[in-house]
Protein backbone atom coordinates (compact mmCIF):
# COMPACT_ATOMS: atom_id res chain seq x y z
CA UNK A 1 0.00 0.00 0.00
CA UNK A 2 1.01 3.59 -0.46
CA UNK A 3 0.00 7.02 0.78
CA UNK A 4 -1.14 9.51 -1.83
CA UNK A 5 -0.32 13.11 -0.93
CA UNK A 6 -3.64 14.52 -2.10
CA UNK A 7 -6.71 15.79 -0.24
CA UNK A 8 -10.20 14.67 -1.23
CA UNK A 9 -11.93 17.66 -2.82
CA UNK A 10 -13.17 19.77 0.11
CA UNK A 11 -16.32 20.69 -1.82
CA UNK A 12 -17.16 17.00 -2.11
CA UNK A 13 -16.37 15.92 1.45
CA UNK A 14 -19.07 18.21 2.87
CA UNK A 15 -21.47 15.33 2.27
CA UNK A 16 -19.76 12.93 4.67
CA UNK A 17 -20.77 12.00 8.19
CA UNK A 18 -18.71 10.09 10.70
CA UNK A 19 -16.22 10.37 13.52
CA UNK A 20 -14.14 8.46 16.02
CA UNK A 21 -14.56 4.80 16.85
CA UNK A 22 -13.27 2.78 19.81
CA UNK A 23 -12.91 -0.95 20.33
CA UNK A 24 -14.19 -1.95 23.77
CA UNK A 25 -14.04 -5.44 25.27
CA UNK A 26 -17.08 -5.82 27.48
CA UNK A 27 -18.16 -8.58 29.85
CA UNK A 28 -20.90 -8.96 32.44
CA UNK A 29 -20.09 -10.63 35.73
CA UNK A 30 -22.44 -13.05 37.47
CA UNK A 31 -23.75 -10.30 39.72
CA UNK A 32 -24.56 -8.02 36.79
CA UNK A 33 -21.63 -5.64 37.05
CA UNK A 34 -20.04 -4.55 33.78
CA UNK A 35 -16.34 -4.93 33.04
CA UNK A 36 -14.93 -2.97 30.09
CA UNK A 37 -11.43 -2.53 28.67
CA UNK A 38 -10.15 -0.66 25.63
CA UNK A 39 -8.72 -2.92 22.94
CA UNK A 40 -7.36 -0.02 20.87
CA UNK A 41 -4.86 2.43 22.32
CA UNK A 42 -6.07 5.25 20.06
CA UNK A 43 -9.41 6.00 18.38
CA UNK A 44 -9.95 5.18 14.73
CA UNK A 45 -12.18 7.28 12.50
CA UNK A 46 -14.61 6.29 9.77
CA UNK A 47 -16.79 8.29 7.41
CA UNK A 48 -19.66 7.57 5.02
CA UNK A 49 -21.67 9.46 2.46
CA UNK A 50 -24.75 8.67 0.41
CA UNK A 51 -24.81 11.07 -2.50
CA UNK A 52 -28.07 11.49 -4.40
CA UNK A 53 -28.41 13.03 -7.85
CA UNK A 54 -24.80 14.14 -8.11
CA UNK A 55 -23.76 15.68 -11.40
CA UNK A 56 -21.41 14.19 -13.94
CA UNK A 57 -18.34 16.12 -12.84
CA UNK A 58 -18.70 14.91 -9.22
CA UNK A 59 -19.38 11.36 -10.45
CA UNK A 60 -16.30 11.42 -12.65
CA UNK A 61 -14.22 12.79 -9.77
CA UNK A 62 -15.16 9.90 -7.45
CA UNK A 63 -14.51 7.35 -10.18
CA UNK A 64 -11.09 8.85 -10.89
CA UNK A 65 -10.07 8.92 -7.20
CA UNK A 66 -11.29 5.35 -6.67
CA UNK A 67 -9.32 3.96 -9.61
CA UNK A 68 -6.20 5.98 -8.78
CA UNK A 69 -6.30 4.50 -5.27
CA UNK A 70 -6.92 0.99 -6.67
CA UNK A 71 -9.93 0.55 -4.44
CA UNK A 72 -8.99 0.29 -0.79
CA UNK A 73 -5.31 -0.39 -1.42
CA UNK A 74 -3.89 3.14 -1.14
CA UNK A 75 -4.79 5.87 1.36
CA UNK A 76 -5.22 9.60 0.89
CA UNK A 77 -5.99 12.74 2.91
CA UNK A 78 -9.46 13.71 4.09
CA UNK A 79 -10.71 16.81 5.90
CA UNK A 80 -13.13 16.01 8.71
CA UNK A 81 -15.24 19.17 8.85
CA UNK A 82 -16.46 18.22 12.34
CA UNK A 83 -12.94 18.15 13.81
CA UNK A 84 -10.01 19.64 11.90
CA UNK A 85 -8.58 22.42 14.13
CA UNK A 86 -6.09 22.32 17.00
CA UNK A 87 -5.65 25.47 19.05
CA UNK A 88 -3.02 25.77 21.80
CA UNK A 89 -2.90 22.01 22.23
CA UNK A 90 -0.46 20.91 24.98
CA UNK A 91 2.57 19.05 23.63
CA UNK A 92 4.72 16.72 25.70
CA UNK A 93 8.44 16.95 24.82
CA UNK A 94 11.66 15.33 26.08
CA UNK A 95 13.49 18.26 27.68
CA UNK A 96 17.24 18.42 27.12
CA UNK A 97 17.03 16.51 23.83
CA UNK A 98 16.35 17.43 20.21
CA UNK A 99 14.16 14.35 19.76
CA UNK A 100 11.28 14.58 17.31
CA UNK A 101 7.74 14.70 18.69
CA UNK A 102 4.42 13.42 17.40
CA UNK A 103 1.65 16.01 17.38
CA UNK A 104 -1.50 14.93 19.19
CA UNK A 105 -4.81 16.34 20.35
CA UNK A 106 -6.27 15.95 23.84
CA UNK A 107 -10.00 15.51 24.48
CA UNK A 108 -11.08 16.14 28.10
CA UNK A 109 -14.21 15.58 30.15
CA UNK A 110 -13.98 16.04 33.92
CA UNK A 111 -10.85 14.22 35.09
CA UNK A 112 -10.88 11.98 32.00
CA UNK A 113 -8.89 12.69 28.85
CA UNK A 114 -8.10 10.84 25.65
CA UNK A 115 -5.04 11.31 23.46
CA UNK A 116 -5.43 11.24 19.67
CA UNK A 117 -2.28 11.30 17.52
CA UNK A 118 -2.49 13.67 14.54
CA UNK A 119 -0.85 12.06 11.52
CA UNK A 120 -1.17 14.81 8.90
CA UNK A 121 -1.35 18.59 9.17
CA UNK A 122 -1.92 21.57 6.92
CA UNK A 123 0.86 23.95 6.03
CA UNK A 124 0.99 26.80 8.53
CA UNK A 125 0.82 24.55 11.58
CA UNK A 126 3.27 25.70 14.26
CA UNK A 127 4.78 24.50 17.53
CA UNK A 128 5.08 27.24 20.17
CA UNK A 129 7.27 27.69 23.25
CA UNK A 130 6.25 29.05 26.68
CA UNK A 131 6.44 32.62 25.34
CA UNK A 132 4.12 31.89 22.44
CA UNK A 133 6.94 32.08 19.90
CA UNK A 134 7.23 29.53 17.07
CA UNK A 135 9.86 26.84 17.72
CA UNK A 136 12.41 26.57 14.86
CA UNK A 137 12.38 23.11 13.36
CA UNK A 138 11.10 20.80 10.65
CA UNK A 139 7.48 19.71 10.49
CA UNK A 140 6.56 16.67 8.39
CA UNK A 141 3.11 17.53 7.05
CA UNK A 142 2.37 13.92 6.11
CA UNK A 143 3.18 12.30 9.47
CA UNK A 144 2.57 15.04 12.04
CA UNK A 145 6.15 14.73 13.34
CA UNK A 146 8.12 17.82 14.40
CA UNK A 147 11.91 17.91 14.88
CA UNK A 148 13.37 20.99 16.62
CA UNK A 149 16.57 22.67 15.50
CA UNK A 150 17.92 22.77 19.05
CA UNK A 151 17.20 21.02 22.33
CA UNK A 152 13.82 21.29 24.00
CA UNK A 153 13.62 23.44 27.12
CA UNK A 154 11.41 22.90 30.14
CA UNK A 155 8.34 24.23 28.33
CA UNK A 156 5.43 24.21 28.36
CA UNK A 157 4.96 23.74 24.61
CA UNK A 158 1.82 23.86 22.50
CA UNK A 159 0.85 23.53 18.85
CA UNK A 160 -1.88 25.02 16.68
CA UNK A 161 -3.08 24.39 13.14
CA UNK A 162 -5.44 22.47 10.90
CA UNK A 163 -5.10 18.74 10.37
CA UNK A 164 -6.24 15.94 8.07
CA UNK A 165 -7.07 12.26 8.45
CA UNK A 166 -5.38 9.52 6.42
CA UNK A 167 -8.20 7.34 5.02
CA UNK A 168 -8.76 4.56 2.53
CA UNK A 169 -11.88 3.30 0.79
CA UNK A 170 -13.67 0.66 2.84
CA UNK A 171 -14.41 -1.49 -0.20
CA UNK A 172 -12.77 -2.59 -3.44
CA UNK A 173 -16.08 -2.16 -5.27
CA UNK A 174 -17.37 1.25 -6.33
CA UNK A 175 -21.09 1.16 -7.02
CA UNK A 176 -22.63 4.02 -8.98
CA UNK A 177 -26.35 4.22 -9.77
CA UNK A 178 -27.61 5.99 -12.86
CA UNK A 179 -30.63 7.69 -11.31
CA UNK A 180 -31.67 9.71 -14.35
CA UNK A 181 -30.18 11.80 -17.13
CA UNK A 182 -27.10 13.57 -15.72
CA UNK A 183 -27.99 12.49 -12.17
CA UNK A 184 -26.22 9.70 -10.30
CA UNK A 185 -26.28 8.11 -6.83
CA UNK A 186 -23.23 6.90 -4.95
CA UNK A 187 -22.33 5.50 -1.55
CA UNK A 188 -18.78 6.08 -0.28
CA UNK A 189 -17.27 4.69 2.93
CA UNK A 190 -13.83 5.70 4.26
CA UNK A 191 -11.76 4.25 7.13
CA UNK A 192 -8.83 5.91 8.90
CA UNK A 193 -5.40 4.52 8.05
CA UNK A 194 -3.10 5.42 10.98
CA UNK A 195 0.67 5.77 10.75
CA UNK A 196 3.00 3.86 13.07
CA UNK A 197 4.26 6.22 15.77
CA UNK A 198 8.04 6.26 16.19
CA UNK A 199 8.31 9.29 18.48
CA UNK A 200 8.27 8.56 22.22
CA UNK A 201 6.55 11.71 23.52
CA UNK A 202 2.89 10.68 23.19
CA UNK A 203 1.34 10.29 26.65
CA UNK A 204 -1.17 7.63 27.58
CA UNK A 205 -4.86 8.41 27.78
CA UNK A 206 -6.63 8.52 31.13
CA UNK A 207 -7.68 5.15 32.46
CA UNK A 208 -9.39 4.30 35.74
Amino acid sequence: MGRINAVLDEEVDYGFEGGGEYKTNETDSANGFREADSKWKFPKHRYSASFTNIKEDARDYFIEVFHACRGKRHSFLFKDWNDFVAEDEPLNVESGTANKVQLYKTYSFGQAYTIRPIYAVKEGTEVYDENGDPVPGTLNLLTGEFTPVSEWGDGPYTWSGEFYVWVHFADDYNGMTIASWQAHDAGVDLIEDPIKITATNVPASWEE
